[in-house]
């Protein structure tokens, strides 16, 4: 019986020590508080860290388009980011060539808030809103291709051009 009562504490023991080790690390590595991002210079936005740029921006409702929805697959989510973005990720690199890369481009699904930024996003993400809207029908044409027929809210008017982008979010 004092076997297990033993055993049972110290691996307790090791545990909560290894616990206290993370979370010791964790406050000294890990960014938190308040990050202001300073946009285009005309809106400051207060965040907390450790959140991706583009969700920031989406949660603030500067919506940047991303055809991949985040997973820095479409490079879409370009922005230029000034101060506080660290280094290029090697995810970047591929979709960012040195020019670019020289003007401060990123991409804002790739780069996490840690700082407070100074960046630049282009001035036509601003006219981009959020609508709920209704399913009135979504049929399969072909492999890749679907009709999607919504209806708009009271009041709202799309426009939209063949070749436009627009994200679709499903809850």
């Amino acid at each position: 019986m004092i076997e297990v009562v033993g055993g049972v504490s110290l691996f307790t023991g090791i545990v909560l020590a290894l616990v206290g080790v993370i979370l010791a690390a964790r406050s000294k590595l890990v960014a938190s508080g308040d990050i202001t991002i300073d946009v285009n210079g005309e809106r400051q936005l207060t965040t907390g860290a450790g959140g991706k740029l583009l969700n920031v921006l989406a949660d603030q409702g500067i919506f940047v388009s991303s055809a991949c929805g985040g997973g820095g697959t479409c490079a879409q989510c370009k922005v230029k980011v000034f101060e506080g973005g660290g280094e290029i990720l090697p995810t970047e690199t591929e979709h960012i060539n040195r020019r670019a890369q020289k003007e401060c481009t990123r991409l804002s699904c790739q780069l996490t808030v840690k700082e407070d930024m100074k960046i630049e996003v282009p001035a036509e993400v601003f006219s981009v809103k959020r609508l709920e809207c209704e399913v009135v029908s979504n049929h399969n044409v072909a492999t890749f291709i679907k009709e999607f027929i919504i209806k708009l809210p009271e009041g709202e008017t799309l426009d939209f051009e063949s070749g436009g982008f627009i994200q679709i979010e499903v809850p």
